[in-house]
């Protein structure tokens, strides 16, 4: 099948720049988000099917990966139209809140805390292998990254922190050699900086391919938080609601192409795409 055949071609991250300074405030570009996240260079209306668009990732051909919170299917999205070219079941129901391709595989998340391994067999059949980790409902995992320097996937949990954490919105990491998942957050995010008029609750979350930086959405305060390699929080930037009704997912081209997601409470789910900033 072409959707998970591409992941053989999947392109490795460039070296990381020195980390920019930190800002916030407004949706206009700035050092440390230099991305215009109030004039998108191209917004589109998707089908009905992904109205609850939860997850994005980029596939080597350019085209966009997605998954939507009621069913378990990877949809292939073109980033032109919005139309979809391609759905490939890999499991039944379920609250699937993020999905990342990485080197070998299609990994998906659902909102539990359970990871899939979505690959092909030799004999061309889909295969999707369940990994249990320790997080569950209250956790609420909704945001699903691929770090590639280090191997592993990051969990944004948009609820409970976990390990009796207070104040703090945690990110886990599933390690990819071990296939385990870190004991404790890999960062935290205060809620001190980050919580707004709302509350910050990650819905989604990418690495940028050339920074390394992390940039993770809340789809409650809509609003954008860009996390250092280093864990350090950089910038905080508020969304305008008329354009990000409900943010939920987030991917990255190779070239730093950024791409943005809502579901559609009221209408129809969007997808945005924004050039990269020396482009």
């Amino acid at each position: 099948m072409r959707l998970l055949l591409l992941a053989a071609v999947f392109l490795a991250a460039c070296d990381r720049p020195a980390p920019p300074p930190a800002a916030g405030g407004a949706a206009s570009a700035t050092a440390a988000v230099p991305y215009r996240l109030a004039e998108p260079d191209l917004a589109l209306t998707l089908p009905a099917e992904l109205r609850e668009v939860s997850g994005l990732t980029l596939l080597p051909t350019g085209r966009v990966g997605a998954v939507q919170d009621e069913d378990g299917l990877i949809y292939e999205v073109d980033p032109g139209s919005g139309a979809v070219l391609t759905r490939e079941r890999f499991h039944g129901a379920g609250d699937f809140e993020g999905v990342e391709l990485t080197t070998d595989a299609i990994w998906t998340l659902k909102s539990n805390g359970d990871l899939f391994r979505v690959r092909q067999t030799d004999d061309g059949r889909v295969e999707a292998d369940l990994f249990e980790t320790p997080l569950a409902s209250r956790n609420d995992a909704e945001g699903l990254g691929y770090d590639l320097a280090q191997n592993r996937l990051l969990i944004a949990c948009k609820e409970d922190p976990g390990l009796d954490l207070r104040g703090v919105r945690a990110v886990y990491a599933f390690d990819l050699a071990t296939l385990a998942l870190s004991e404790r957050p890999v960062f935290t995010l205060d809620r001190a900086r980050v919580d707004g008029d709302d509350a910050f609750k990650p819905s989604a979350l990418a690495v940028h391919p050339a920074t390394g930086q992390v940039y993770v959405l809340s789809s409650v305060r809509k609003a954008l938080a860009v996390v250092e390699p280093d864990g350090t929080l950089s910038a905080v930037v508020e969304l305008p609601p008329a354009l990000y009704p409900q943010p939920e997912g987030i991917a990255f081209a190779a070239d730093g192409t950024l791409f943005i997601s809502n579901e559609g409470p009221v209408g129809s789910g969007t997808l945005l795409r924004f050039a990269p900033p020396d482009a």
